[in-house]
Parts: C-alpha cells; structure tokens; sequence
C-alpha cells in the first residue's frame, strides 16, 4: 500500500485577524466550487515544510509565510489513504494572486469559515482548537 503525503497550509493574517481560503474551480474534478485551504502533494525529495512555502507561493503569490506549528495530522480515507499534514502559517500580506486551480479567495473570520469550509474541515479546526488563534485579543 502507497500512501501519499499532502500538506495543507491554514493562512493566518495577523492584521486581518483572519484566514485564507480558496475556492476550487468549478470543473475541478475532486471538490469542484468548493472552499479549502491552501496545500498539495509533497514533491519527491521535498520536505514537508518546503512543500509548504512552494503550494503557498504557487496557489496564493504570498511569499512572506511563516510556519507557526503544525495544526494537526489527519488520515484521508480514500482508494488508498493519504497522510494530512496540516500547518498553521501566518503572514501580513493581504494582496492574493490565485493559481489556475482556483478561482477565488477571501480572507474569512470564524462564521465565514464555518459558512464555506465543509464540515469535516470544521470538525477537524474545531477539534484541534485552530479557531483559537482568531479568539486571541
């Protein structure tokens, strides 16, 4: 069994006080017009957090991204599962440039997230206290 590893990057804006999420395009064959977090498929000899800086760079033009901690680790159930590695990254750049997978952004607060995030991803922020970070004074 082959299991691949994928990172994915929860954007925190400090000035904003909050997060990143991005829309799939509408002819994305798995989870079209859905909204998700940045991230993707470690590339061979790449490192987790490398993997990290390039899916942000490429997806989002932000590049001055700094690697907080990692939020959790989850198992995707699938034909054969993936590993999750899902980091919490933060930076002050608002501008966003969308990649060809994509086709829109906003930067969400916790009821934004809690309307477009699928529900697994909610059960995960909310289990793993991510939403914590947007509750900070």
């Amino acid at each position: 069994m082959t299991a691949k590893i994928i990172v994915k990057c929860i954007i925190y804006n400090r000035v904003l006080n909050k997060f990143l999420l991005m829309q799939r395009c509408e002819n994305d064959d798995i989870g079209a017009n859905t909204w998700e977090n940045a991230g993707g498929n470690i590339e061979d000899g790449e490192t987790p957090e490398a993997a990290v800086f390039r899916e942000i760079s490429e997806e989002t033009g932000i590049t001055d991204t700094e690697i907080k901690n990692i939020a959790y680790v989850s198992i995707l159930k699938g034909e054969l599962p993936d590993l999750l590695i899902v980091y919490l990254c933060e930076t002050e750049m608002e501008n966003v440039t969308i990649s060809l997978e994509h086709q829109g952004y906003i930067w969400a607060d916790e009821e934004k997230c809690r309307e477009l995030l699928p529900k697994a991803i909610i059960s995960d922020f909310e289990k793993n206290h991510v939403f914590d970070i947007l509750r900070k004074p």
